[in-house]
């Protein structure tokens, strides 16, 4: 009993320690700075940086190169149940260029529900058009409209 007692105390310790000190619910914001610096801008040739946009480019027709990435900046809140999913978009085009990441606004008081920004990643794969179509909804109601849409017109050269 007396080499066992020793050898639980510092496994509970290693435990403890491989938990770390951070709250696991605790939201770590993704900029969309550094999403750009992960997954579009890798894509993109040294002479073309990738194409920023938000709500103001609704409608709008944008121009892309092969190999360039496109970041769209949306206005967000998860914690509502709502997500901007993908609605439409030829992929043999422009691809969606990993999964949408969330920057929440800042909370300097610490309040829940707190809203932020959903970044889309996408890169120009070949030349053509397509249109990129997106819907602010939860995913799990069926048969519903979307609370917002999105769209934007894109052009690969």
């Amino acid at each position: 009993m007396r080499v066992r007692m020793p050898l639980v105390m510092v496994m509970a310790g290693l435990a403890l320690a491989a938990c770390g000190t951070t709250d696991p619910n605790e939201a770590r914001p993704v900029s969309a700075t550094s999403v750009a610096g992960t997954t579009a801008v890798q894509a993109t040739p040294a002479d073309r940086a990738a194409e920023r946009i938000g709500a103001d480019s609704d409608g709008k027709d944008v121009s892309l190169a092969v190999g360039q990435g496109l970041i769209v900046t949306l206005e967000a809140n998860p914690t509502t149940g709502f997500g901007w999913q993908l609605g439409g978009l030829d992929q043999n085009v422009v691809k969606q260029n990993g999964s949408p990441e969330y920057e929440q606004d800042p909370n300097p008081d610490g309040k829940v529900g707190v809203g932020g920004k959903s970044v889309l990643n996408f890169v120009a794969v070949a030349p053509g058009s397509t249109t990129l179509s997106l819907a602010y909804m939860r995913a799990w109601e069926q048969g519903v409209e979307p609370a917002k849409r999105f769209t934007v017109n894109l052009t690969v050269r």
